[in-house]
């Protein structure tokens, strides 16, 4: 059974180690270790996501299977980066999307990401964007799958390496 359930204070060391874990899990084989190193040791760590947690722009959720924790995602609610492809309309950002690596593949992504459909579409958000590495074909995959197409992009600093994110917009209203 999948549940997904909004986080809560006492999550936030949970949701850390979460983070953490598959952020290294997916990427820290692709990049420099000083960069992700740096990157891992200033934004997964227990004062930062309590700083993005106690922002009233930011929900995290937690997807469980059996009670287990399986994945996390990150939205930022009234979120345009101030990007002029964006500014017209009211935006939910898919900040962060993860999955642990034992749980990939039961479709706990896919519950994640409709619950941020769900939140958006409740709260009459126009378009739900997130910003995805060039260089993750995988995700890059799905994201399309799931509506989302490219329509700029961005760079995302890890650490001192300067890397272009792909920005992937799906309308919520027709």
């Amino acid at each position: 059974m999948i549940t997904i359930r909004l986080v809560t204070f006492e999550d936030l060391e949970l949701i850390t180690n979460m983070g953490r874990r598959t952020f290294i899990e997916a990427f820290a084989h692709l990049n420099n270790p000083v960069h992700f190193n740096a990157y891992l040791n200033s934004h997964h760590v227990l004062e930062a996501v309590e700083i993005e947690f106690n922002n009233p722009k930011n929900q995290f959720y937690i997807a469980e299977v059996d009670f287990k924790p399986a994945g996390l995602c990150k939205l930022v609610l009234n979120e345009n980066e101030g990007h002029p492809k964006l500014q017209k309309y009211t935006c939910l950002e898919l900040e962060r999307i993860y999955v642990l690596k034992q749980f990939q593949g039961r479709g706990i992504g896919n519950y994640l990401f409709k619950k941020a459909e769900e939140i958006g579409r409740d709260n009459n958000f126009e378009i739900l964007w997130l910003g995805v590495w060039e260089k993750n074909l995988k995700a890059i995959e799905i994201y399309k799958k799931w509506g989302f197409s490219v329509f700029a992009t961005h760079i995302f600093d890890l650490g001192g390496d300067l890397q272009t994110d792909l920005m992937m917009k799906k309308h919520l209203t027709v």
